[in-house]
């Protein structure tokens, strides 16, 4: 995922040339958009093109674009609602997009939200993306005491996953069904862990930091909430920054991975985002134990590697 020092950004080539009237009425119709490493930025780089594009970070999918009119020759400028480029969904395996026939590889394309892409991938940044609102206004003046009450009255547990967060209160929310933060009626409420509270719809505002994530999927596991492998389970439980991969591990019958493992590396302990303990092969959003778990035997890919690689990374599965 393109990022920096933390921060979400995108590329993109705002000279649209002699097409900008054409971009200017349908976005689709422009260069592309990058969210990602991916095939088309290595082939600018080795041609010496790269220089052609700019850094940006506003993800309300408008950006500022310019050119010439071929007719009149007439410099135009504006903002063009351009479309995200194939080739980084592929190399992420967004939606199982890899994977797809032609028609829904098209449904996922012309359907591609830059808020949505951000929301999946937010345990990559600090903070909130640039140009994300922020909805935690509207509240009524007794939301703390009823959000209170209600997590304190269902044992400080998600009603969603089942985990039980009563040594860490924080990180189980109340959240409003319905949209509406006035409507505190006990139908319109669910105490959710701040997991399932983030993949809920329309919560692009939400950022749970993947540390969080990871000590929610550790105490799923000590709960016993992994004992029954599923795809579908881990789809839910892992951070949504790894669907992608989960994905194409289901789409090829690869072994189950598990989740919320912690390892103990002399007193100091590593929880792995997703791994295969019997073989050792651990897949990290954050690298920086990555060192410490290759000195304990094992085998540690970033989730962009292992879909990158995803022929060697099998062999280290299976």
């Amino acid at each position: 995922i393109l990022n920096y020092q933390g921060h979400q950004v995108m590329l993109f080539i705002p000279d649209q040339g002699d097409d900008i009237r054409e971009v200017l009425i349908d976005g689709h119709q422009g260069r592309r958009i990058h969210v990602a490493e991916c095939s088309t930025l290595e082939l600018m780089r080795q041609t010496g093109r790269f220089g052609r594009y700019d850094v940006i970070s506003r993800i309300d999918g408008k950006f500022p674009v310019f050119g010439q009119d071929y007719e009149t020759g007439e410099h135009v400028t504006g903002e063009a609602e351009l479309g995200v480029c194939k080739n980084c969904l592929k190399v992420l395996n967004y939606k199982g997009y890899e994977s797809q026939g032609s028609q829904k590889k098209n449904e996922i394309f012309s359907s591609f939200s830059f808020e949505t892409f951000f929301e999946v991938y937010s345990s990559y940044f600090k903070s909130l993306p640039a140009g994300k609102s922020n909805t935690s206004g509207n509240y009524t003046s007794d939301w703390a005491s009823i959000s209170s009450k209600l997590r304190a009255e269902l044992d400080y547990t998600c009603e969603q996953c089942g985990v039980n967060l009563k040594a860490h209160p924080k990180l189980l929310h109340v959240h409003h069904v319905n949209g509406v933060k006035a409507d505190n009626s006990r139908a319109n409420l669910r105490a959710l862990c701040a997991d399932c509270h983030k993949k809920q719809p329309h919560h692009g505002h939400l950022h749970v930091s993947n540390e969080d994530t990871l000590k929610i999927n550790q105490l799923r596991r000590e709960q016993h909430k992994f004992d029954v492998f599923d795809y579908n389970n881990i789809l839910h439980c892992a951070d949504s920054a790894l669907e992608g991969l989960v994905l194409k591990c289901k789409a090829t019958a690869l072994a189950g991975p598990e989740l919320g493992i912690v390892i103990n590396d002399g007193g100091k302990f590593i929880s792995i985002d997703l791994c295969w303990p019997r073989r050792k092969v651990a897949v990290m959003i954050n690298m920086d134990n990555a060192t410490s778990l290759r000195k304990h035997g094992w085998t540690v890919f970033s989730a962009f590697e292992a879909l990158n690689n995803f022929t060697d990374f099998q062999a280290k599965v299976r």
